[in-house]
């Protein structure tokens, strides 16, 4: 049954009607050759309704079109709308009450109680309209939303904290331990695991060989990693013999699960602060420097844990024996909770992903799984059919296989893809007002534009307009100059001035390099 709320204004009259008349419903039975029907309350101001049952259905009669008022009686009009022969029909009509209450003016104290009356019950109206919305798909919201959905086995997905990967450092090789008379016993096998990893150099290994007390020398042996082997053609301790290994190990610098890495920022709270998800050991790199990369995850949900390449650069609590943390690419894959539309997008195509073999509900699917920012659907890629190319961004690779196989149809083959990365270098330079702080304009201009980019979706071109759209939007900026686009794909890269940069079908855009000089503006632009 549809419900409608009744405003403030409607309520007020309404109220202001009912005390100053008052209404009355009666019944009559309807016989044709009747012409009026006279009712019982006088005088007679309104007929509100009149109902009954016509042509066998219930219905509303239409005023001065089936009936009319005449005096204190209704007449039923020729050519209009007429209840069946010998049927019951309802009159609700208002009538006017001798003397008692009568000014409605402004101001008066019958309207001045009454609008106070009304107001609570249009509160009480909003209530019953929010109730009734809050069981469609179409109108619900919130948690309202959440519930209405939860009956197809849907739910909302929550937001997904940015994670990426930091690089742990330092220049220097770390201190040296020297081990003594490590013990190996020789059972034919042609390599033995040292105890410790970080193998620097053996020094000596003795054993027996031959009968005799033998000190091995590198013709004998070869180190790999943190194994001895032993050469083909050199000597060997004689089987089930002990043999001891002297050698020079690095000491191994650990960054434990949980570490705390943040962005820079001049106070704590502006912060943006990432634990380290696994434990991880620093190894030689280029240059003499000891490195590893470690996974990390926003301790934020969000997109606002987002952060270009280079940004995770401090350590709270340092590790002992690491000088440097730093994130080398862009950790922008966080993301926001699935917004009303977005949950009633998925409900839509829930029944489609229930029937299966569509590209909505492979498109519905995959969506479900958690992780996956953005897809795109082929069918019949290059015009062959039962051929369809899905590319996925984000989300686990054997839970998007596990969806596509239980969602294809029969005879289908779904080609399953990541997007190909394709980077985007930005210049410009940002023409400023006067009394704006350069420094910080250009922070948010850099975070604007990697902002726009990384909202991009697969196949989604990068406009130089809203590139520019994106800078302008920042407080402060006048005027943006000199803006450049390049590309990096395979090959060399595409510079673009004033044009936008085409991505395909299986690639999405990345940010770079966000590169922003600033001028300021003179007094006559």
């Amino acid at each position: 049954m549809p419900f409608k709320a009744k405003s403030y204004d409607q309520i007020t009259e309404d109220v202001l009607a009912r005390i100053t008349g008052l209404e009355a419903s009666e019944e009559f039975e309807f016989e044709g050759s009747r012409g009026a029907y006279r009712l019982a309350n006088a005088p007679v101001t309104k007929i509100i309704k009149i109902t009954g049952m016509s042509k066998r259905k219930m219905a509303e009669f239409s005023s001065a079109k089936d009936y009319r008022l005449s005096g204190n009686s209704v007449e039923w009009i020729a050519g209009g709308a007429r209840p069946d022969e010998g049927t019951k029909f309802t009159v609700t009509y208002r009538y006017a009450r001798p003397g008692g209450l009568t000014d409605t003016s402004a101001g008066s104290v019958l309207r001045t109680l009454v609008e106070g009356i009304s107001r609570e019950i249009e509160f009480l109206y909003e209530q019953l309209d929010a109730a009734y919305r809050a069981g469609f798909l179409e109108t619900a919201t919130g948690e309202a939303l959440e519930m209405t959905v939860s009956l197809l086995g849907i739910t909302r997905r929550a937001p997904r904290p940015s994670s990426g990967r930091v690089t742990f450092g330092r220049t220097s090789e770390p201190e040296k331990i020297e081990v003594s008379g490590e013990v190996h016993l020789y059972d034919g096998s042609e390599s033995y695991e040292l105890k410790n990893a970080l193998v620097k150099e053996i020094t000596k290994v003795e054993g027996i060989s031959g009968g005799q007390a033998t000190v091995f020398t590198t013709s004998d042996y070869s180190l790999s990693g943190r194994r001895l082997a032993w050469l083909p053609g050199g000597r060997k301790p004689d089987p089930r013999t002990v043999f001891k290994i002297d050698y020079t190990a690095f000491q191994q610098i650990k960054i434990p699960k949980n570490t705390k890495v943040s962005t820079f920022a001049t106070s704590p709270e502006d912060a943006k602060v990432f634990l380290t998800t696994e434990e991880g050991v620093l190894q030689p790199a280029e240059g003499g420097r000891w490195e590893c990369d470690v996974p990390v995850v926003c301790t934020v949900p969000g997109k606002k844990g987002n952060v270009p390449a280079g940004a995770i650069t401090i350590m709270p609590q340092p590790v002992i024996g690491v000088e440097y943390v730093i994130n080398k690419g862009d950790i922008s894959n966080g993301s926001e909770a699935e917004t009303d539309e977005e949950l009633r997008e998925r409900a839509r195509h829930a029944l489609e992903f229930a029937a299966k073999a569509t590209p909505s509900s492979l498109d519905s699917a995959l969506k479900s799984v958690k992780g996956v920012n953005s897809i795109l659907i082929d069918e019949m890629p290059g015009g062959v059919p039962g051929i369809v190319r899905v590319v996925v961004d984000g989300g686990d690779e054997a839970e998007i296989r596990k969806v596509i196989d239980e969602t294809r149809a029969a005879g289908i083959k779904v080609e399953f893809l990541r997007p190909k990365v394709v980077h985007i270098d930005v210049s410009m330079t940002a023409i400023i007002e006067a009394p704006t702080d350069p420094g910080k304009v250009i922070r948010d201009v850099e975070a604007s534009v990697r902002g726009y980019i990384s909202s991009l979706k697969i196949a989604e071109d990068v406009l130089y307009s809203k590139i520019i759209a994106s800078c302008l939007a920042v407080d402060g900026v006048w005027d943006v100059r000199d803006l450049k686009l390049a590309a990096y794909r395979t090959g060399e890269p595409l510079l673009s001035r004033g044009e936008n940069i085409r991505i395909e079908t299986d690639e999405r855009a990345i940010p770079r390099n966000v590169s922003v000089t600033f001028g300021v503006r003179e007094k006559y632009e």
